[in-house]
């Protein structure tokens, strides 16, 4: 049997049992999954019988999928039509973060500007979940907990294109990561970071809880990159930056 890239282990991409009303997206959570997971494991090429057959569903629902996957920038084509999960170079690193960070900056911007007494109390419970994942050294928690932080500020904004595109930068950079736990003192750090933006979030200064999103996404940036050895980082191709794209 040719060799497929996938990981011997692919609970994430094991059939599914239940047959939800969408379909497609359970099809890409799966596949997203596998991705961020590294059940795919970079550069491995995927195709729509193959993932069809794995979670034993049609064609129909991994198509739409892969092409949300595709807009986003965890799949890429080839030059000979062919589907890939992406094996980013540095620079591409770099690209998707410098992105996220632009956008997250002005959504807590506006989340600021925008949060209700509420939901301010709840963002700083999230943010202080974080910080409890993080003294726990709960790798899969603190994952958890910091998406959950990040898209409270985006939904905050009440702007849907908006909760959409930090969705999916969130998404691609998780995936970006070079390695799967980090130290735990990065953790903490991070989620340190989390409470500040919580708080200026909460007391509605708009300039200031950019300033702050923004120097922690790139202060997670930093870390990421320098997990990359020169060694890898020079092996790779140079490519154009990653494909991503706000809808307008």
């Amino acid at each position: 049997m040719p060799y497929t890239g996938y990981h011997s282990g692919m609970s994430s991409l094991s059939p599914i049992a239940a047959r939800p009303e969408n379909l497609t997206e359970q099809v890409f959570q799966r596949i997203q999954e596998s991705i961020v997971d590294q059940t795919l494991a970079p550069g491995t090429r995927v195709s729509e019988a193959s993932i069809a057959a794995l979670l034993d569903v049609s064609k129909t629902p991994v198509r739409e999928a892969l092409l949300r996957l595709r807009y986003i920038g965890l799949v890429e084509q080839t030059g000979t039509g062919r589907l890939r999960v992406i094996d980013p170079s540095s620079k591409e690193v770099r690209d998707a973060y410098e992105f996220r960070a632009m956008i997250e900056r002005s959504a807590a911007y506006e989340a600021a500007g925008r949060i209700s007494t509420v939901a301010a109390d709840q963002l700083l419970e999230y943010a202080q979940d974080t910080v409890i994942m993080a003294k726990a050294q709960t790798g899969k928690g603190y994952r958890d907990t910091d998406r959950r932080f990040h898209l409270a500020v985006a939904t905050a904004t009440t702007n849907g294109v908006l909760h959409e595109a930090v969705g999916n930068a969130l998404v691609l950079t998780s995936a970006l990561r070079e390695r799967e736990v980090p130290m735990a003192e990065e953790f903490l750090a991070c989620a340190t970071e989390h409470v500040g933006i919580a708080e200026l979030v909460a007391t509605g200064n708009q300039a200031a809880a950019a300033d702050a999103m923004n120097a922690h996404v790139l202060h997670v940036m930093a870390q990421v990159l320098q997990t990359r050895s020169p060694s890898t980082a020079a092996a790779q191709p140079a490519r154009e930056a990653l494909g991503v794209r706000v809808r307008r």
